[in-house]
């Protein structure tokens, strides 16, 4: 086991200082920018709150994510591992000026503790599209996309958006904003908090109902299992994987799925 785990460290050695170095020149573009723009004693100099990416936390993140790619079960061609997750109701129905009594929120814990297996959404005669993500940057910039892809694909295949744990909590390693759409998700301290933030980003987002989400459960066995720790998209035919979406975020490419589906069906 020792000269395997030495094997695995020295095939993401060069992924993980690829991913530092482009950390590291996108603080620099950004520091030389704010610098530029003091000097030019522009009104939005040194405006907003400068995060850098290569960090402790930052390093730590990324190591993990290969460590994850590296030992993921998932394999293109083998049957998909049927992990466990968790429905995600819609939001509650009461309104936000009343608290819902102790009763109300005991069952509305009951109803989100809705727990089955990934596979269970697959039909016999149609493609599977699983979507691994979270509520935070790139993630969010893909799923009009991916709505889109629902859309026009629903007919021929069944798609499922997977929530799992932030890659970059606002208390932990924290990306900088992209497009419009930023929110503010702490580290899930419980499935409550998980399930609460998928709801969250799908109400805004309004994905199609041809699209069903559930929830990574707080072992974040799918997550490992699938080695996503950012995002990850695959599609699971008669319980095996017929594609395999690169590792997120820079491999993740919905492109690639749609020409499978158009490849496939049309």
């Amino acid at each position: 086991m020792g000269s395997e785990d030495l094997l695995v460290t020295l095939q993401i050695l060069p992924g993980f200082f690829s991913n530092c170095l482009f950390l590291a020149l996108y603080d620099s573009m950004v520091l030389v920018k704010r610098i530029v723009s003091l000097l030019s004693c522009s009104s939005s100099a040194g405006s907003g709150e400068w995060r850098r990416m290569l960090t402790t936390a930052g390093l730590r993140s990324i190591w993990n994510s290969f460590l994850l790619d590296a030992y993921k079960k998932v394999k293109l061609g083998c049957e998909a591992p049927n992990s466990k997750v968790v429905k995600v109701s819609a939001s509650p129905r009461w309104s936000k000026k009343v608290t819902p009594t102790p009763d109300e929120q005991h069952s509305a814990r009951v109803r989100n503790r809705d727990e089955c297996r990934l596979l269970d959404f697959e039909s016999s005669d149609r493609p599977l599209v699983v979507n691994f993500g979270s509520a935070t940057p790139p993630f969010v910039s893909h799923l009009p996309a991916f709505r889109q892809l629902v859309e026009d694909f629903s007919d021929v295949a069944d798609f499922l958006l997977v929530y799992i744990d932030e890659a970059h909590p606002s208390d932990g390693w924290v990306a900088p904003p992209m497009g419009s759409c930023s929110f503010d998700v702490r580290k899930h301290q419980s499935l409550e908090e998980r399930l609460g933030a998928a709801r969250k980003l799908i109400d805004h987002f309004s994905l199609p109902p041809q699209c069903q989400l559930v929830a990574d459960c707080m072992d974040n066995n799918a997550n490992v299992a699938y080695g996503v720790s950012n995002e990850r998209v695959c599609i699971v035919q008669h319980r095996k994987v017929s594609y395999l979406g690169g590792k997120g975020p820079f491999f993740y490419n919905l492109k690639e799925v749609r020409q499978w589906l158009e490849q496939s069906y049309g």
